[in-house]
């Protein structure tokens, strides 16, 4: 009977003084764009697509973290949290 108090409390004890864990997971999504028409267009088809993967794996929580562009290509990486 001791033997299953002692236990009982120290598991009891152990729950309630241990931290909380931190479930937060963080993924960066590159995204990449092309166009002929230009920098702006081949920014904003790379910014939809790295979107459109963070959207598809439940990420909602992004920011832009980096993005490099050329006369007709961009790729740009989404930062994101959950």
């Amino acid at each position: 009977m001791r033997k299953t108090l002692a236990t009982a409390m120290a598991i009891t004890v152990s729950l309630l003084s241990a931290p909380l864990a931190s479930a937060t997971e963080t993924r960066d999504f590159r995204g990449d764009g092309d166009s002929s028409f230009g920098p702006e267009f081949a920014l904003m088809y790379a910014r939809w697509d790295a979107k459109a993967k963070s959207d598809e794996a439940g990420f909602t929580d992004c920011f832009e973290a980096e993005k490099h562009v050329w006369a007709y290509s961009a790729w740009v990486i989404r930062r994101c949290t959950r």
